[in-house]
């Protein structure tokens, strides 16, 4: 039958209106700005130390067994390494020394790995007090500019720049967590990395736990100091190390988001491993940009009686478990085990366990 003149208005007329109806759900669903990062390396991340670095045991790095951990990640099937840039170590004058870094970010290149940058530590002549008291004030600004020294060296050659470690948690930071200090040295590193590789991709956050209270905090303290979508809050990607578990037990990693909240000084911390997704949401609600998230640190511990303790096998089939869950998340953009590195001291390290055995298995895709 040949549609009537009636027919063709009244079918375009409702065409329109539910064009309507599904733009304006489109934009409830969707409040925030999706805003596209350069695209970086996804995966699993191996820790390696950097030349003359410390091992377990009293140790030390060497080029040759350097060397040796970059190209066995490669073998392995790992997307990146992480690398930990200690500044007191690094930067024993006001000029920092990159040698030990060189070869390893410059093998990691040749070999298609990426790399992260863990920049941390305060260095003994600008605080005498000890290498985990953050720099505030004028200190603030010249760890920035002991940052982008490394930034100046490395450029993009570099994945990603993670500025401190847990400042949310007081043993990193000692003088007691402060949002708006630790967004004063995000300011000035992001400040700083803008005079000399605009294109560098800086890591914040680099969270205790997926810590609600705290991010919301710094957020607000970001725009405070003039953040925003256009200069990105002065960091490109949200660092958190979403450890899932209390201080005698470790969490399943699938059991859900704010299922296990704790109450800390600054507010809410979501205890469990897909509280990072939570956590995700959040900062897209406050900044209005959905973040890609680097998982600098996750793990479990066999010592009984501490966080997160998990014995074997069961550690195994929860280190799997939130690798798959990883996997299905397209925005995240890294994920370091702690610890790889071979420690009988330290009971996160999965050297010689079915632990280790069940990364490499998802490295190589073998796994079910």
């Amino acid at each position: 039958m040949r549609p009537t003149p009636r027919m063709v208005w009244w079918t375009a007329g409702l065409l329109l209106a539910l064009t309507l109806v599904a733009v304006v759900v489109t934009v409830r669903q969707d409040p925030v700005a999706d805003v596209p990062d350069p695209p970086v390396s996804t995966g699993i991340f191996l820790s390696v130390v950097p030349v003359a670095g410390d091992l377990p045991g009293g140790r030390r790095q060497t080029l040759e067994t350097a060397m040796a951990d970059v190209e066995a990640a490669a073998d392995q099937g790992a997307a990146g390494i992480q690398v930990t840039a200690d500044l007191r170590w690094l930067c024993t004058t006001p000029q920092c020394d990159t040698a030990p870094l060189e070869p390893v970010v410059a093998r990691a290149g040749e070999l298609g790995l990426a790399v992260n940058l863990h920049v941390n530590s305060t260095p003994v002549w600008m605080d005498e007090r000890g290498r985990w008291f953050g720099p505030e004030g004028a200190d603030a600004l010249r760890w920035a500019d002991l940052f982008a020294q490394l930034v100046a060296r490395f450029g993009t050659d570099v994945a990603g720049y993670e500025v401190w470690n847990e400042p949310n948690y007081e043993p990193f930071w000692q003088q007691g967590p402060d949002p708006a200090a630790y967004a004063d040295l995000l300011k000035a590193v992001w400040e700083a990395v803008e005079a000399v590789e605009p294109d560098a991709q800086i890591i914040g956050g680099v969270l205790s736990n997926n810590d609600l209270g705290y991010m919301s905090r710094l957020t607000a303290a970001l725009v405070e100091r003039g953040g925003n979508a256009e200069n990105r809050f002065f960091y490109d990607q949200l660092g958190v190390h979403p450890y899932a578990g209390d201080e005698s037990r470790g969490f399943d990693p699938g059991r859900s988001a704010g299922s296990a909240d704790v109450q800390t000084a600054t507010g809410t911390k979501d205890m469990t491993f897909r509280g990072i997704e939570r956590l995700r949401a959040q900062v897209a609600e406050d900044e209005g940009i959905w973040r890609d998230v680097v998982v600098g640190e996750f793990g479990y511990s066999t010592t009984p009686g501490t966080f997160y303790f998990v014995p074997e096998p069961r550690r195994a089939e929860y280190l799997t478990e939130a690798l798959r869950l990883a996997a299905s998340w397209e925005w995240l953009r890294g994920f370091t085990v702690y610890t790889t590195l071979d420690d009988p001291d330290d009971g996160f390290s999965i050297a010689g366990t079915e632990s280790e055995v069940a990364l490499r298995e998802a490295m190589t895709g073998r796994r079910d």
